[in-house]
């Protein structure tokens, strides 16, 4: 009965208005055109990952997308999790949770919150308790740093693979994918005329990308609909992670994003599948 319902939704995607003209708040844009929310949502449980960017420090980043997860949830009961925010290690903690086993204050001195992520925890907690009320499986996808460095130090090569979590390595970047880190890069970091360092900190971010893959196309191999939480950088055009995934096999992703409107102009069309018009500041 959900196949029918959803297909007949997807057949209501075609835009709400041919050219419509000033972005407003609560409106879908793709393709430079505005499409319903159902019409969005449709379409993306049925891929086999999609990807819900954020601003880390926003707090209406994460109120779309505990949003989307209920949406995404009232259409496919068989859901995961997927988060940036806590490395592998923890595993164990997030499952706990989800069985009702820990309090809040447990939750975050057991992942060790402040140390692993950093970011004010009470903008996450309520996809937390989301999770752990309608029994969704949280998965933690990310490496440690230290991890991470040795990997961009060493060579996934010469890492041994269960002291990686038996990752692949990861995928060259795009070009205009290692442009942007460059500029990163290059804004930040002490040694930016140093070629060996910048060489570093770009296999750092590979490792991180292809680390948030493999935990999502692991969880869709089983036959779930994966939703990743991750930073804005990780998805837009379609690099990062969404790049990764392609390498693993996975090429059925949907990329979502939230974004402001700070001009009477469109969404430019190749930052994802469709991106979701949040209220000015």
């Amino acid at each position: 009965m959900r196949h029918h319902f959803i297909a007949a939704v997807a057949l209501s995607s075609l835009p709400l208005a041919a050219h419509a003209s000033c972005p407003l708040p609560g409106q879908w844009w793709q393709s430079q055109q505005v499409v319903s929310n159902s019409a969005i949502l449709a379409q993306a449980t049925q891929h086999q990952v999609v990807l819900l960017g954020e601003q880390h420090d926003d707090v209406d980043h994460h109120r779309w997308q505990l949003h989307a997860l209920a949406g995404l949830y009232a259409l496919r009961d068989d859901m995961v999790v997927g988060l940036e925010m806590l490395p592998r290690e923890v595993q164990p903690v997030l499952d706990d949770w989800v069985a009702g086993l820990l309090s809040e204050e447990e939750l975050l001195k057991q992942s060790r919150w402040e140390e692993t992520w950093g970011f004010d925890a009470d903008l996450y907690l309520p996809i937390f308790h989301f999770a752990r009320i309608q029994q969704i499986p949280l998965i933690a996808l990310n490496i440690t740093p230290e991890l991470r460095q040795r990997l961009a130090s060493e060579g996934f090569s010469n890492v041994p693979a269960e002291q990686r979590h038996h990752l692949p390595a990861p995928l060259p970047p795009s070009a205009g994918y290692e442009m942007r880190l460059k500029e990163v890069f290059d804004q930040h970091a002490m040694g930016k005329d140093d070629p060996a360092m910048l060489r570093r900190f770009l296999q750092a971010q590979l490792s991180w990308d292809v680390a948030m893959a493999e935990g999502l196309a692991s969880a869709a191999a089983e036959g779930t609909l994966a939703v990743g939480l991750m930073g804005l950088g990780h998805v837009i055009y379609h690099d990062g992670v969404p790049h990764q995934l392609n390498g693993l096999g996975i090429a059925d992703t949907f990329s979502l994003l939230p974004w402001s409107a700070e001009a009477c102009e469109p969404p430019d069309s190749g930052l994802a599948d469709a991106v979701f018009v949040l209220p000015a500041e």
